[in-house]
């Protein structure tokens, strides 16, 4: 697992640096370590970084340091390592302590008489074996997710050997956020940037939130999609949707900016079903985004979805998909995707269109004139109740060929 700002003063040899406010962010994600030279450090991170202030270059005052705490929040910095000292920093002010606890920034506090190179050295030293060590264990998860076959006997050695407890029955969650899913719906990359950012972000807050339940397994990055392991108890399965939500909740806190959306498995007992649960998490995944009514999704809940990606024959679904849904079928233009996303809401709010005009923040008149656009393109009536029933089974078809074939 990854270096937390909270495991910072247990590293050898930095048993003298102290934690002194933001304790709560105390599982951010330490990509590495930064020491602060300018008057800000905004034009210098781009997140994760533990930023480390010496006051011996420019002279911080308590006005500089609160600028700090708010650029580090900004930015997503880990944390801030203030030193001090007699000479330049003599103590970290109350106001900057208060603030950090109130942005949830961890704040840690180094005596001047431990040399810097030395703390640096340290730490850089520690994400370095913690990396190793996560990529092994990453190629380990990654080839049994892919299919490579192993026996059960072999993959627990395995993991025994990477320090993995595999004894523990299983849930696989699929994440993203409504950024991802934008990203993978544009033809053009101009937002490659944002993308990249935002699912960086969601992982770092997933390994967190595993972190904090002591959960060892690493976070994964398949395809489009974020894939964590979630141990679970078989007989409170009643309570572990109350459980995810919880957890989606926390995230989405962290990250309020785009939605985030989860599919989850079902319930698995060895690491030989991890390939079976990944592909069950993504169908669910892949069909909450679809239907964005709600942002966590199980994979008993697809009912007759499943019948569906079970059927081998990719022409017959293919066929039936084009005769129900027309042009809009596999179209990815931004119109297309527009009429398909207000189709999906009217379905989804059983042909109501006042509901459906609240929910896409449309005017009915407006709603209106796309459903009769709808009407041409398909070439059925969505007043009758059984072109509905098709038209729903044929998106939901539609997102399973995506999905699975690639298209």
């Amino acid at each position: 697992m990854a270096i937390t700002c909270a495991d910072i003063t247990r590293l050898p040899g930095l048993e003298t640096i102290r934690f002194r406010a933001g304790l709560q962010g105390g599982n951010r994600v330490v990509r590495w370590p930064y020491c602060a030279e300018n008057d800000s450090i905004a034009p210098w991170v781009s997140g994760g970084e533990l930023v480390f202030v010496t006051g011996i270059n420019h002279r911080r005052n308590e006005f500089n340091l609160l600028q700090l705490v708010e650029e580090a929040v900004q930015y997503d910095v880990a944390g801030l390592v203030i030193l001090t000292g007699p000479e330049y920093i003599q103590t970290i002010p109350n106001r900057v302590l208060e603030r950090a606890n109130q942005v949830g920034l961890p704040i840690l506090e180094q005596p001047y008489s431990l040399k810097l190179v030395v703390v640096t050295e340290v730490i850089s030293n520690a994400i370095v074996q913690e990396n190793l060590i996560g990529q092994s264990t990453r190629l380990f998860l990654t080839r049994l997710i892919n299919g490579f076959a192993d026996t059960p006997e072999l993959i627990r050695l395995k993991a025994a050997e990477l320090g993995l407890k595999d004894e523990q029955p299983y849930r696989i969650l699929a994440l993203k956020t409504d950024q991802c899913h934008q990203e993978v719906s544009k033809p053009d990359r101009s937002h490659s940037h944002e993308w990249h950012f935002g699912l960086n972000q969601l992982e770092q807050q997933v390994e967190s939130l595993l972190k904090r339940r002591s959960i060892d397994w690493p976070v994964l990055r398949f395809d489009k999609d974020l894939i964590a392991i979630w141990p679970c108890d078989k007989d409170q399965q009643s309570s572990q949707a109350e459980e995810l939500q919880a957890a989606l909740d926390r995230v989405q806190t962290q990250l309020p900016h785009a939605p985030i959306f989860m599919g989850v498995s079902d319930f698995q007992t060895t690491l030989s079903q991890l390939s079976g649960a990944v592909e069950q998490a993504r169908q669910a995944l892949q069909f909450v985004v679809q239907g964005k009514a709600q942002k966590l999704f199980f994979f008993d809940q697809l009912g007759i979805a499943r019948l569906f990606a079970a059927i081998p024959q990719r022409k017959l679904l293919t066929q039936f998909c084009e005769q129900q849904l027309g042009a809009l079928c596999f179209a990815q233009d931004s119109q297309s995707l527009a009429l398909k996303e207000t189709l999906i809401c009217y379905l989804n709010h059983f042909g109501n269109q006042q509901q459906t005009a609240d929910t896409l923040g449309v005017h009915r008149n407006t709603l209106r004139q796309r459903l009769a656009r709808i009407d041409q393109i398909l070439g059925h009536s969505l007043s009758d109740p059984f072109t509905r029933l098709n038209v729903q089974n044929a998106l939901l078809i539609e997102q399973i060929i995506l999905q699975r074939h690639g298209l």
